[in-house]
């Protein structure tokens, strides 16, 4: 019985069988060049009407344009069950391996009993007269393109460590170690850190009001001045960082993280559509700019600050990040109709000052995904020392009494790893401590309950027997 069988780019493949039986060819893999890859058995359980193979088939395409073929012949009173139908997708091996067949025909004998099964090697492999082209040869590939290819075809060396008990527990005690002292290392270098944090929101508010603070926050005729002293206990040095911390201020809302129009915060009126800055979209008919319920809510306290007679000077610029200024707020986009409404939110704007240059507004601007958050407010740029009693004025504006929020100012030094936050610390340290927790439970476990190794007993399908 002979096969005729068509290969090349086409999405199908045809069998031709000269006798009156039929048989079906598997091709499991392919050997070229430095890709090798073989199908060692399929096996299909026996049942009605299906058949069970033991197939070691391999196909070897080499220079000679010989075919080294491993077929298996079923009986015609079989009946053909997928997965043999496999063969249809040979074209699609050959595209994925970079063989160029046009159209040959390969001529393979095949045995006539299920029984039998073997290598045959095929002498040539003949081309149609008119239809056919020689199989080119397939360029050797060397430095990039074959690192490259070996990538692809996954065929890159890889290292499969066992992981013993021994090695587990080494390596929970070494992750454990090498944790511990960066936490503790951290923790140093934020504790080095100093601030002083004075929360001012109810102290500021006058003794005839500390029962309706709401009122005196919304009556613009009672001044709003205020002053604190706050006493250095150790020596900062410069810069100090200035911050005011709002609590319970939840500037993740959603609608209030929506309401603003980031094209017109940098094209300015040039940029008409509004509708995600409402409520606070227009007044009187005229747009607003910057628009938004957040450049509405602009926080409006200030500070000045004195030690003794002398004060303090407080640079504000570059508190807020180059991209914003460069990139996100017009430098030729100047505010216009703003706080204009009935409804004040928070601090005005100059209307001669482009919003570029407004860095309080791009640090506002610029919301916190938490309801505990501190802004920049500038930088005292000289050293202070200890024992200074440093003297606040403030002005009370914001209102955050209407929610139950607070207020605090923040002076703080810096380190290399930032300001003060000691969670980088603590996570390390609880990481490295758990580590080692666990290693010695491993090798507690270990030494009472040692299991020797390739003890086949411990396999899954002998669980039955031992138990019997």
């Amino acid at each position: 019985m002979e096969l005729q069988c068509m290969l090349g780019w086409l999405p199908w493949c045809s069998l031709q069988s000269g006798g009156s039986g039929m048989a079906t060819v598997l091709f499991a893999s392919i050997q070229w060049g430095p890709f090798q890859q073989f199908l060692t058995q399929t096996r299909r359980p026996k049942s009605s009407g299906e058949i069970s193979l033991d197939l070691f088939p391999r196909v070897e395409i080499g220079v000679g344009k010989q075919f080294l073929v491993g077929v298996g012949s079923l009986c015609h009173q079989r009946r053909i069950t997928p997965p043999l139908n496999i063969l249809c997708h040979i074209p699609k091996f050959i595209s994925e391996y970079n063989l160029r067949i046009s159209y040959p025909r390969i001529f393979i004998r095949c045995c006539t009993s299920c029984s039998e099964f073997g290598l045959m090697e095929i002498d040539e492999v003949s081309t149609s007269s008119t239809n056919a082209a020689e199989i080119p040869s397939v360029p050797v590939r060397r430095g990039r393109s074959k690192a490259i290819y070996q990538f692809t075809q996954q065929n890159l060396p890889a290292c499969k460590p066992v992981l013993t008990p021994t090695w587990v527990i080494t390596i929970f005690f070494a992750v454990g170690t090498i944790f511990i002292p960066i936490g503790l290392f951290s923790l140093q270098v934020s504790q080095s850190v100093l601030e002083i944090v004075d929360r001012y929101d109810a102290e500021c508010v006058p003794p005839s009001f500390k029962s309706n603070k709401l009122a005196y926050i919304k009556d613009n005729s009672i001044p709003k001045n205020c002053s604190r002293y706050l006493k250095v206990n150790k020596d900062m040095k410069a810069p100090i960082y200035i911050y005011y911390q709002l609590d319970n201020y939840y500037q993740n809302h959603r609608r209030y993280v929506k309401s603003r129009s980031d094209k017109q915060l940098l094209y300015g009126l040039k940029y008409n559509d509004t509708s995600t800055c409402s409520p606070e979209d227009a007044n009187n008919g005229l747009p607003i700019v910057p628009c938004g319920l957040i450049a509405w809510s602009l926080f409006n306290d200030t500070y000045s600050f004195f030690r003794g007679t002398d004060a303090l000077k407080v640079n504000r610029k570059n508190i807020a990040w180059e991209s914003d200024r460069n990139h996100k707020f017009g430098k030729h986009v100047y505010p216009f109709n703003f706080q204009n409404g009935s409804l004040i939110g928070g601090a005005n704007l100059d209307p001669t000052i482009p919003l570029s240059d407004q860095e309080d507004l791009i640090v506002w601007m610029r919301t916190a995904a938490l309801p505990s958050f501190r802004k920049l407010y500038g930088r005292i740029e000289e050293d202070l020392h200890a024992d200074d009693i440093l003297e606040v004025k403030l002005l009370n504006n914001y209102n955050t009494y209407s929610f139950g929020g607070r207020k605090k100012l923040v002076l703080s030094t810096s380190s290399w790893l930032g300001g003060h936050n000691n969670f980088i610390g603590i996570a390390y340290i609880s990481i490295g401590s758990f580590f080692i927790f666990i290693a010695l439970v491993f090798m507690l476990l270990h030494v009472k309950n040692p299991r020797p190794y390739g003890d086949t007993t411990n396999l899954s399908w002998n669980w039955k027997g031992i138990s019997s």
